[in-house]
């Protein structure tokens, strides 16, 4: 497993831990764009982690495409909790067409990896301890951009 995987998984455990009991809050629409030192970050997948007692299945999470933009999905529904999160960034999983050992999926990697801006991600992002982003989720917001830096 990726270390970017491993803490995803870990942040996941930390939220399932937390427990249950109230209803949660609702969920509500949440995107926004993700750019590393001013750039907009291509294929990373962001989480919103909220920061209250609920399980995984309250984590919000999407993935960012060519111009850093993200939408994010929580427990099957568009959106986010409306709540404070603490947000990771991780790389997203490779497309299909690049995991093989052929040849042809082999020059495929090489140019998605060469698509593939602003990498390394520094890796204070994948971490749910140590990643400095917070984001207040709220139903007269939807947008949240996120600005990274080395």
């Amino acid at each position: 497993m990726s270390r970017a995987r491993w803490l995803a998984a870990a942040a996941f455990a930390a939220a399932l831990v937390m427990g249950c009991g109230k209803s949660p809050p609702p969920i509500v629409p949440a995107g926004g764009v993700v750019r590393l030192d001013g750039k907009p970050l291509n294929n990373v997948e962001v989480l919103f982690v909220p920061q209250i007692d609920f399980g995984p299945e309250y984590v919000a999470r999407g993935v960012t495409d060519e111009e850093g933009r993200f939408s994010l999905r929580c427990n099957g529904q568009p959106g986010a909790c409306a709540c404070e999160h603490r947000v990771m960034i991780v790389e997203a999983e490779l497309p299909k067409n690049v995991k093989g050992e052929s040849l042809q999926a082999q020059q495929e990697l090489a140019e998605y990896l060469q698509s593939l801006g602003g990498r390394p991600l520094p890796q204070k992002y994948a971490s749910l301890v140590d990643s400095p982003l917070t984001v207040t989720v709220t139903a007269g917001q939807s947008e949240y951009p996120l600005d990274l830096a080395r």
